[in-house]
This record gives C-alpha cells, sequence and structure tokens, in this order.
C-alpha cells in the first residue's frame, strides 16, 4: 500500500515532467488557416457564422459555410475569427461540450489545456475555480458558499494528465479538504486515478479512489476504494446525457450513489439539471434534485 507522501511525490514528479515536455512544444503556433478545419465567424452586427475559409486576404475572406453556401466578407465586417471545435451533423454544426474534464462532480480522464479554465457552482453552493497551468496539469480548488463555511473551509484540487490518445485519457488527482482555523491538523481527502474513453459526444469513465488523512499527528489511506463510472451521450446540438454513479466499498458493506442529469451546452456555458439518490447500507435516499452551472473561459 502507497502512503499518500508517495502518491504527492508521484503526482510532483509527473507534473515537471510534462511542464518541461508542455514548454518545448509551447513556441509552436497556428500561422496560417487549415481550408479543412471549421472557423466560427463572428460578425460587427452579432450575427455568427460555422464554415470552412475557402480564401482570404487583408480586405476579403470567402467562407463556404456548412450547408453549402459561399459567402464573401469584408475584413472590416469580421469581429473574430476563431477555430473551433465539433462537428456537422446535417446542416448544423455541433461545437464540443466546453465542460469535457468533468461529468456531474467527477474529473474525466481529459485535461485543460493552458490558459484555459473555468468556474463552477455545483449544487449552487460548492463553487470551483480550475485552471490550465499547461496542457497536462490543472489547479483547482474554492470555498462553500454556507454560513460559517465560507472563508473557514476550502478544497483544493490538483490533476495531472498521464497519458492522451484521440479517443482516450488517463489522469491522476487529489480533492483535499482542510479547515483554515486548524491548518496544523493536516488535511482529509481522496486520490484518484482516472480513464475516459470515447469522444465527447460519447464516452465512457471509470476510476478509483482512496481517501486518506495527511499531516497533523496522523496520516493514513484507506484499504477501501470508492470505485466510480459514467457515461456521456450527446442527444442534440445543446443536449447531452450524463449518469455517474459511486460504489463505496468498506467493512460496513457496500453502497452506492446514482445520479443523472441532462447538460445544457451553450458556447462557454453549460447547466446540468438532474438527481441524485443513495442506495444499499441498509438506508435509501431518493432522489435529490441537482443543478449545476460551469462557466469555461480562455478557450480558443
Amino acid at each position: 500500500m502507497c502512503s499518500m507522501a508517495s502518491f504527492v511525490r508521484l503526482v510532483v514528479v509527473c507534473a515537471f515532467i510534462m511542464v518541461g515536455r508542455d514548454a518545448a512544444a509551447q513556441s509552436a503556433s497556428v500561422a496560417s488557416a487549415d481550408s479543412t478545419a471549421i472557423h466560427e465567424i463572428r460578425l460587427t452586427d452579432g450575427s455568427m457564422l460555422y464554415g470552412r475559409i475557402v480564401q482570404q486576404d487583408s480586405a476579403r475572406l470567402v467562407v463556404r459555410t456548412i450547408n453549402g453556401a459561399s459567402v464573401e466578407l469584408r475584413r472590416e465586417l469580421v469581429k473574430q475569427l476563431r477555430l473551433t471545435a465539433g462537428r456537422v451533423v446535417g446542416n448544423e454544426f455541433w461545437a464540443e461540450d466546453p465542460n469535457h474534464t468533468r461529468l456531474l462532480f467527477t474529473s474525466t480522464g481529459r485535461a485543460l489545456r493552458q490558459g484555459e479554465g473555468y468556474l463552477s457552482a455545483y449544487l449552487l453552493f460548492v463553487p470551483m475555480l480550475a485552471y490550465g497551468v499547461t496542457d497536462r496539469v490543472t489547479i483547482a480548488g474554492g470555498t462553500p458558499i454556507l454560513p460559517g463555511a465560507m472563508g473557514k473551509a476550502f478544497y483544493i484540487a490538483p490533476k495531472v494528465l498521464v497519458h492522451e490518445t484521440p479517443r482516450s485519457a488517463y489522469s491522476v488527482g487529489a480533492l483535499s479538504f482542510a479547515l483554515t482555523e486548524a491548518i496544523d491538523e493536516g488535511t482529509v481527502g481522496i486520490a484518484y486515478g482516472v480513464g475516459t474513453w470515447g469522444t465527447r459526444d460519447q464516452a465512457v469513465t471509470a476510476g478509483a479512489g482512496w481517501g486518506y488523512v495527511w499531516g497533523g499527528n496522523d496520516s493514513a489511506v484507506s484499504n477501501s476504494p470508492v470505485i466510480a463510472l459514467g457515461f456521456e451521450n450527446r442527444l442534440s446540438r445543446r443536449s447531452k446525457f450524463i449518469t455517474e454513479n459511486w460504489l463505496f466499498t468498506g467493512d460496513g458493506g457496500a453502497s452506492a450513489a446514482v445520479s443523472g442529469a441532462f447538460r445544457f451546452i451553450g458556447d462557454r456555458l453549460t447547466v446540468d439539471f438532474g438527481a441524485i439518490g443513495l442506495v444499499g447500507g441498509g438506508d435509501g435516499a431518493c432522489c435529490v434534485p441537482m443543478v449545476n452551472f460551469v462557466w469555461n473561459f480562455g478557450r480558443q
């Protein structure tokens, strides 16, 4: 069994390796438009086009929209031009879910890119601010907006992307809780590993976490993991179904939490509406409503 100190050393070593690798790659940038890529073109009148750039110069650009129309625009009419990620379905462009690094609460194996971040409000009263330090290292934290807890209790969540392919991603991380008035007594939390397989429209996420106490006069790691299993499935241009479930193992027998929600997807804002319930362990509770808001920033 690995101690929490060993886990933290592993995360730190991985972070330094990934930072060095990413720093070497940061010098490369995209200098010209890819004629096969889909761009988002925001005009000065507030309207927006999605399409492929066919021609461009200092005075104009010609765009072939996703429905096949050819549009010529004067440069002074273009307020913003940026590459966007997603796919064309029929005559609609489905932008990727901007909140792809999390399910409802659990982290996916994916990571924020350098300079990206989000401000979230889980269950309305549990905010979190996250930022991509590099393409592989994310740091997040916050304090609950509850009487007697705001500013006195806080949580921090580092995460390192270990490996990534076009259809899979694997990360390790931790979620730690502490009290500002008892910081000398250490922290409690969970250290985890998680993997995600599939696309940003349809994927399975599975992971395991181990509770720990670290600091003060006692440091220990639980032998009973919490198993997480989630699934996400895109339903339409603006909606996705997500389910996230946990199995709690231990000496007292297994119990579980199950949840499901619909995510409404905007350009930067996502909103989850769903419910969560507890089963097993002799008692059950169903169903507690759940609302999450996540606003993403820094996306190119």
